[in-house]
């Protein structure tokens, strides 16, 4: 694959095609890897270099940053290797460090980012913005408000709601890759999406129509 890193296979002699590479023990690789062996760490690259190019570059739409972020994920496996417990499968566990670094590359943007509640079925056409915790200064002060009502909403789910409606809404994750970041299933981080919505519902529509917040002790 043109577009994403490559990583010398000379010390094989021969070029893997698809089929050698789901048929890689890759139990044994990585037991060659922390025996010292660091070149073992080769095929593991070939076999899942495409689909981690191919979840960055859904993320970040852009090959070149893509390619970077790519080699980024495959430096930090090849650092953290050694103390891989076996916990998880090997890809599982790479993706999990390719999540974390779109997360942490989008943070790097900084900048604001409007996400739409489009999930949480309020009263009419309204539009809930979330901002983030640098709002630029010729922000309107109506939506600096609504942002701080919501980010104070917010923190008042329970723990799990809170960090799985964080990593949907704010950072922008699919169900599948939070269910993989967190290490729950797809059908618990939906029952948490589902309740912190229902919530956040229940603690904003007071706002929306102008009645007080008792939650936020305004009266």
């Amino acid at each position: 694959m043109t577009d994403a890193i490559q990583f010398s296979t000379s010390h094989t002699g021969v070029e893997h095609t698809d089929t050698d590479l789901e048929q890689i023990s890759e139990d044994e690789l990585i037991e060659r890897f922390q025996s010292g062996d660091t070149e073992a760490f080769n095929p593991l690259v070939l076999k899942y270099q495409k689909k981690i190019y191919n979840y960055l570059y859904r993320r970040v739409r852009d090959r070149e940053t893509a390619k970077d972020l790519c080699q980024e994920v495959f430096l930090k496996a090849f650092k953290a290797l050694p103390n891989f417990k076996g916990d998880s499968t090997f890809y599982s566990w790479i993706y999990r460090i390719a999540i974390n670094c779109s997360i942490d590359f989008q943070r790097q943007r900084n900048r604001v980012k409007f996400l739409t509640f489009e999930e949480l079925s309020f009263d009419g056409d309204d539009v809930l913005r979330m901002v983030n915790s640098y709002p630029s200064p010729e922000m309107i002060t109506e939506t600096e408000e609504l942002g701080r009502i919501i980010r104070k909403a917010v923190q008042k789910l329970p723990p799990g709601q809170r960090r799985v409606f964080n990593l949907r809404h704010r950072r922008a994750l699919a169900i599948k890759e939070i269910a993989v970041l967190l290490n729950r299933s797809e059908g618990t981080v939906k029952a948490h999406l589902h309740h912190a919505h229902q919530r956040l519902q229940g603690m904003l529509l007071p706002y929306l129509r102008n009645q007080p917040l008792e939650w936020n002790g305004e009266t």
